[in-house]
């Protein structure tokens, strides 16, 4: 067998044998997990958001960037009160990381939601959103929900 056969013939065997051993990279589970009212001004309503990243992989991740949306529920659909991003965020292998990320809401927006809850008695509030995990050659987007109800 001449020397270039023998190589690939090896390349192959190699390639084969550490096919078994090489797990595939899983998807990371993105999740809010509150939402806290953190201040009032004339001006702004600042809540909280707190995002669960798992990274079930034994390897850490990056994410480019965690980006969402803001609602409540009325009964003909939902109105936008803001938007929270956070960008180059670490998770480390094998890990669970939280990150806490501020909203500002417009105070006529949150009037307008106070008047909902006080008329209905409790106010859907829904998060939604993208984390996009950076992959150096690709960014792969997750999405995630979150409906929490305010009594």
């Amino acid at each position: 067998m001449e020397w270039p056969a023998l190589g690939v013939l090896l390349l192959f065997i190699s390639c084969a044998c550490l096919g078994g051993c090489i797990n595939p990279l899983r998807e990371p589970t993105v999740t809010m997990t509150s939402i806290t009212l953190e201040g009032i001004t004339l001006s702004t309503v600042s809540v909280i958001t707190t995002i669960r990243v798992d990274n079930p992989n034994p390897v850490g991740i990056t994410l480019a960037s965690l980006d969402f949306d803001l609602f409540y529920e009325t009964g003909d659909g939902e109105r936008y009160l803001g938007n929270g991003r956070r960008e180059n965020l670490v998770i480390p292998a094998n890990s669970t990381t939280t990150f806490d990320i501020p909203v500002g809401i417009d105070t006529a927006r949150a009037i307008e939601a106070a008047g909902v809850l006080l008329r209905e008695g409790s106010l859907t509030l829904v998060a939604r959103g993208t984390a996009a995990v950076d992959l150096k050659v690709t960014t792969v987007k997750i999405p995630f929900e979150k409906r929490k109800v305010v009594p």
